[in-house]
């Protein structure tokens, strides 16, 4: 048996128990050192030690009564024997409230709740906050000497005490509900379980009585003569008291145990102390505190009795006895209240700042008062109006007070009306019309504050602002965020022209992961990329390339007013694990997005994605051409082989070498998009050991921008042809594993370019404050040298005589309301808009070649025209005999984010050329004016920009992410006959033979299912549509996000989100022939999207209709229908149908509206409701459709029939009337087809 014995003080009363921790010299010492950290009678630790004890409110005349800890907050309530209660707040005992609930009362118990403490004396019950204002007080003349209370539920008490009957009371009425007699004995311990009810008298007898009714149920038995107090765990009764011996009472050191199932009294447990009071501990159900009232503390196990583990403890009580003690409900904190006034705290030696609950809420504190500021007494410029007076005393006003005729407002007068205007005034109603004397500037009055005082404005009579309020800024309007406005009509009541008055149509931002659309544009504007994805084709199912290739050809065809949707492209770019893993696929979730980092991260992404699904279906069709690509991979020389740390983006590393050869084989394989942006790079990895050198050649597709780190550099002038060498020509030191030396040795890489791209995709960075600080840094210095440059500060203050409706982007006149870069700026602020004349740190063209050493030159074209190299002098020579291979880039797109101090988003600035205007038939009389023209392209919203706006930055709300630069040819004579003679090329228009994907149907005929319609038939080689032909078709669409509404103050419903629905099932019928009416295409879309509702109601699809894994439909990737639908369109197939332009546009696809026959618009008549499928098929035809569910075959042949009844009444010119009939009995029926 181990004896631990902790505590400040000796224990000196009871010299039995000293004899008990006698260790060898111990005892002959005679002498206790006392110790906080306690010591140790054996080899066991200490559980608890004690905390500096506390003097408690009125501790000097009344003993500690009732301690309790709080049950909700960190808090320990105390009451003593003058009815007086105190909070005090964590283990730092800080005082928190303290108020009299009584004037003389001792306070016996204290209960916490959710929403204070209930504190019972001896004749009245208080319920107080815990901020210590009072709820109420009950008093009754039942409660003559209350000892204890019990809550049993939320609202409902127990009391009793030394009287004959117990109280119920209710906390909600606050009135005693229930008086149950309990006899001459009374009450003076109540504790409960689940079952019972426990009240213990004085004299040692334990009632069990039950929750509900308290009637008496059990009677315990528990010792001879008076019960101190009991506890109850689980099945466990035990208790203390007093027995009589030798005619005098005295304290039981053994407690009584009952087993409450048997209710027998089982093995007593002896103790080392004299049981006073005792405690179950809430975190351990075995184990038990026992106090004496000399402020001894024994922890016994009711488990492990054969081998005790005896815990004790000293309390310092001062001499005085012990009156109360609680456990905090986290067991790692005791708490005592003695005779002296003292409560004293124990805590686990494992956590010294104990914590009363496991999960307690934050405590209310008063508000800190402020603190008056430190000022220095010599300190003039101090506002001594900012600090408060004092009240006053006396008196009724201080003597610094203004007098009140100077404390009244005065509000600005404004500026009288010239006699000339009021004596030309025309009253209309209340309002006057006068002509402008024109003494003043339009719509501007000088704002006078006194005499003659103006505020300052500046050159064009406005003043100047930078920022509106709340951090927004004042930004032009074509780079702001665009929001839609949905009505019940979605967004076909959008006026998308009053956005976009070019012929170019733009991208609609309304589904996930729609930050792309600016760099979806400046795809489809680079003309060898548009030109190839468009005639690409694979098989894969999810391929980004083809589903690029299908926007793309949406945006050919589409106009300003209807702009399109990525949904299909952002729907396969969800399913590649490699977007995923790079983080590039947001979710709702998704908050505090670094946008510069995202897009440029997307951008590297989907070059090297194109260029490896390109490459996989090259090498499916053509395996010599594979092999020659691959060659390009040969290694020049010998051992080493490079480190996986390279800077070279392109570069994959795996732990297998095999995996690791192919993949690099990949990427340096010769395809499409390696031609167009594809740098060809020569790394050399020298050992600086061994000197053995290892080469390979890598292939770049979009490259970062380096800039400087060290400080030195940064303090420097760098131009952008000197990053941008650095950025593609490196070399530095790395640790690589040499096979030569078989282990990581210091490593010299090199990086040579070696082949110039056709297009140079640059990633700007800029998305840490480090590079921001550096180019704001460059900007600043390139706008110090313009101004030195008279000819570059050349400026007009002259208004533009067209003012605020000046549609010309690049106008040199002053405006009112606009602040672009076509505005002739004074400062030298590099957030001032540039005019024409200036020049910006980004070139619009740069010159970039090779020198005779084979070394990267990149030269930036001056002010005057000629060429200023990059280099020192010797390089300016070489470089000047190597003209020839020198290739000129143009500035062809840029992606920029933009912040307005709400939010941020991200525009594209694209330089737009011929090709394109020809296309979409905008060309003018002349050919010189359509070469080309810069836009802007923010979502749906176009606008033409001048080309200095594309290079104009101010680096705080416009930030460039991604450059592209074109190589020009040295032909340029001939472009605009080129442009025209491949025209016919880079048009997609109907092609003669596209390919057939319904030749698959034929190899691979539909099997029969029960599941799908019965008549369903492949089409036949002889019957393939032709234009002109009628196809019926029908959609049937699923939810895959809801739609977000919200309620605005006027109490209508806003659509903030619209819904994002996905195509479940496609299908088509035959609309002449044989087989007229007879399905050919029936497919049901597989998708691996979450579906949020299936609407079969209104689709006729059921869970699982689109899981391969359980469906027995046929399933089909939407790809394949996809093309299906664009076969159709290309041949000039007529879709008849019902509503098919929103089907159309949520399957993403575009459809001339001379290929539509929508019945909705048929039977329509104007400035009248539209009329559904099922009320037309009732009204006409006599079916009824659509009773219990959609189905797509039933109303593709319905409206098949609805257009041949058409057609039969226009013949026999019966339409008019027929549809009169129809509305008027819609009207009768209220559109509701009867019932039988």
């Amino acid at each position: 048996m181990d004896y631990v014995y902790c505590g400040t003080d000796p224990i000196g009363a009871s010299d039995d128990i000293l004899g008990v921790y006698d260790a060898g010299s111990a005892r002959g010492t005679g002498h206790f050192s006392p110790s906080f950290n306690g010591f140790n009678i054996g080899t066991t630790d200490p559980d608890y030690v004690e905390l500096v004890p506390v003097l408690a409110d009125g501790g000097e005349h009344f003993g500690v009564s009732s301690v309790v800890f709080d049950d909700y907050e960190e808090l320990l309530w105390m009451g003593n024997q003058g009815g007086h209660v105190t909070s005090y707040y964590t283990s730092s005992m800080q005082k928190y409230t303290s108020f009299q609930v009584h004037a003389s009362d001792i306070v016996r118990q204290i209960t916490t709740l959710d929403s204070g403490v209930l504190v019972l004396t001896q004749t009245s019950l208080r319920h107080q906050i815990r901020r210590g204002l009072p709820k109420f007080t009950h008093k009754s003349n039942n409660m003559s000497e209350m000892v204890c209370m019990l809550q049993l539920s939320p609202h409902r008490l127990v009391m009793a005490g030394l009287q004959e009957e117990l109280i119920d009371f209710d906390l909600r009425t606050l009135k005693e509900t229930r008086l149950e007699h309990l006899g001459a004995a009374g009450c003076t311990v109540l504790r409960k379980n689940s079952r019972f009810l426990f009240a213990g008298d004085q004299f040692g007898t334990v009632t069990l009585r039950d929750l509900n009714s308290l009637g008496v149920q059990h009677t315990i038995k528990t010792h001879t003569n008076v019960l101190s107090d009991f506890s109850v765990q689980g099945n466990l009764l035990i208790s203390c008291g007093y027995s009589g011996r030798q005619n005098n009472l005295a304290i039981d050191r053994f407690l009584m145990v009952y087993d409450l199932r048997m209710l027998r009294l089982i093995s007593p447990i002896q103790v080392m102390i004299d049981p006073q009071m005792l405690k179950f501990l809430p975190s351990l159900t075995s184990r038990l505190a026992v106090v004496s009232s000399y402020g001894q503390i024994q922890l016994v196990d009711t488990v492990e009795l054969s081998e005790p583990r005896v815990s004790m403890y000293q309390i310092n009580t001062n001499g005085s006895q012990c009156l109360s003690f609680d456990i905090s409900s986290s067991s790692q904190a005791m708490a005592f209240g003695d005779q002296s006034g003292h409560i004293n705290l124990i805590a686990a030696v494992q956590t010294p700042q104990p914590q009363f609950n496991p999960f307690s809420r934050n405590t209310e504190f008063a508000d800190a008062v402020p603190q008056l500021p430190m000022v220095s007494i010599t300190d003039t410029n101090f506002p001594l109006s900012s600090i408060m007076l004092p009240h006053l005393t006396t008196g009724t006003e201080w003597f610094s007070d203004w007098p009140e005729e100077l404390l009244h407002y005065r509000y600005h007068r404004p500026k009288t009306i010239e006699a000339e205007v009021l004596s030309n005034m025309k009253m209309q109603g209340p309002i006057g019309y006068s002509a402008n004397p024109r003494t003043a500037r339009r719509n501007q009055i000088p704002y006078v504050i006194e005499q003659g005082g103006v505020i300052s404005a500046n050159g064009n009579g406005a003043a100047t602002v930078a920022k509106a309020e709340n951090g927004v800024k004042i930004i032009p309007r074509r780079y702001r965020k665009v929001e839609l406005k949905y009505t019940k009509l979605g967004t076909q009541d959008f006026d998308f022209e009053q956005h976009n008055q070019t012929c170019f149509a733009g991208l609609e931002a309304t589904l996930p992961n729609s930050y792309c659309n600016a760099m979806l544009q400046i795809l489809y504007f680079t003309e060898p990329l548009r030109a190839k994805l468009i005639e690409h084709s694979c098989t894969k199912e999810f391929c980004l390339s083809c589903e690029l290739g299908f926007l793309f050809y949406m945006l050919d065809k589409s106009a300003a007013s209807s702009p399109c949707q990525a949904s299909n492209f952002l729907r396969s770019f969800r399913t590649v694990p490699e977007a995923s893993a790079l983080g590039l696929i947001l979710t709702d979730r998704s908050s505090n997005v670094n946008l510069i980092t995202l897009i440029q991260n997307w951008n590297r992404f989907i070059l090297h994605q194109m260029h490896y699904e390109i490459f996989e279906s090259s090498k499916n069709t053509s395996t010599t051409s594979v092999s020659a690509q691959t060659s390009i991979n040969a290694e020049t020389t010998t051992t080493t082989e490079t480190s996986g740390s390279s800077d070279l983006y392109d570069s994959i590393y795996d732990n297998s070498k095999d995996e690791q050869d192919r993949e690099r084989s990949k990427i340096n394989a010769e395809t499409e998009i390696s031609k167009i942006f594809g740098t060809k790079q020569m790394c050399i990895n020298r050992c600086i050991k061994c000197h053995v050198e290892k080469s390979k050649e890598n292939i770049l597709l979009a490259c970062n921008m380096s800039y400087p780190n060290h400080i030195k550099d940064s303090e420097q002038s760098f131009s952008f042809g000197t990053i941008l060498k650095r950025s593609l020509s490196s070399e530095k030191s790395i640790q690589a594993f040499c096979e030569n030396c078989k282990k990581f040795s210091p490593t010299n890489q090199s990086v040579k370019v070696t082949a110039l791209p056709q297009t140079l995709a640059i990633n700007c960075g800029l998305n840490n404050e480090k590079d921001i600080t550096f180019l704001k840094r460059q900007l600043n210095r390139s706008n110090e040298k313009q101004s030195a440059d008279p000819a570059a500060s050349l400026s007009t203050s002259k208004p533009c005589r067209y003012g605020a409706n000046c549609s010309r982007s690049d106008c040199h006149f002053m405006h009112p309301d606009r602040k672009s870069p076509s505005h002739t700026s004074q400062s030298n602020n590099v957030n001032s808009s540039p005019n024409g004349r200036q020049k910006s740190w980004f070139p619009l063209s740069f010159t970039m070649g090779f020198s005779d050493q084979g070394e990267l030159v990149v030269q930036i074209p001056s002010e005057t025209g000629s060429a200023k190299p990059e280099q020192e002098e010797e390089s300016e020579k070489a470089s000047e005999k190597s003209t020839d291979t020198n290739r000129t880039y143009a500035l062809h797109a840029v992606v920029c984010q933009v912040d307005d101090g709400t939010q941020k988003n991200l525009v594209s600035l694209i330089n737009v050329h011929r090709q394109y205007h020809v296309m979409k038939k905008v060309a003018a009389e002349s050919a010189e004016e359509v070469q080309q023209q810069w836009y802007i392209f923010n979502d749906f919203s176009i606008s033409p920009v001048s080309p200095q706006e594309s290079v104009w930055f101010t680096l705080d709300w416009k930030v460039p992410c991604v450059l592209f630069y074109m190589r020009v040819e040295d032909d340029t004579s001939s472009d605009a006959e080129g442009a025209d003679r491949s025209l016919s090329d880079s048009i997609p228009n109907s092609p003669t033979n596209p390919t057939n994907p319904f030749m698959e149907d034929m190899v691979n005929p539909i099997p029969s299912n029960g599941s799908t319609d019965a008549t369903l038939k492949s089409l036949q080689l002889n019957e393939m549509p032709m234009s002109g032909d009628l196809v019926a078709m029908d959609a049937e669409f699923v939810t895959l996000n809801p739609e977000e509404n919200e309620i605005r103050p006027d109490g209508k419903t806003a659509t903030i989100k619209p819904c994002h629905m996905s195509v479940a099932r496609i299908s088509c019928i035959r609309g002449q022939g044989i087989d007229e009416g007879v399905p050919f295409m029936d497919d049901y879309i597989s998708t691996q999207e979450k579906v949020v509702d299936y609407l079969t109601q209104f689709s006729g699809i059921k869970p699982g209709d689109l899981d391969a894994n359980f469906s027995n439909k046929r399933l089909t990737a939407l790809k394949n229908s996809y093309q299906k639908l664009k076969y159709l369109v290309d041949v000039g197939v007529i879709f008849v149908g019902h509503g098919l332009k929103n089907d159309f546009r949520l399957i993403n696809i575009y459809v001339p509206s001379e290929q539509i026959i929508d019945t909705v618009h048929l039977f329509h008549l104007p400035h009248h409701r539209m009329v559904s499928l099922r009320f037309l098929a009732w009204h006409f035809l006599g079916s009824k459709i659509q009773s219990e569910t959609h189905d797509s075959i039933e109303d593709a042949r319905t409206t098949l029939q609805l257009y041949k009844h058409y057609l039969q009444l226009q013949a026999d010119k019966k339409f008019a009337n027929a549809l009169k009939n129809l509305y008027e009995r819609g009207k009768q029926l209220q559109w509701k087809v009867p019932e039988e």
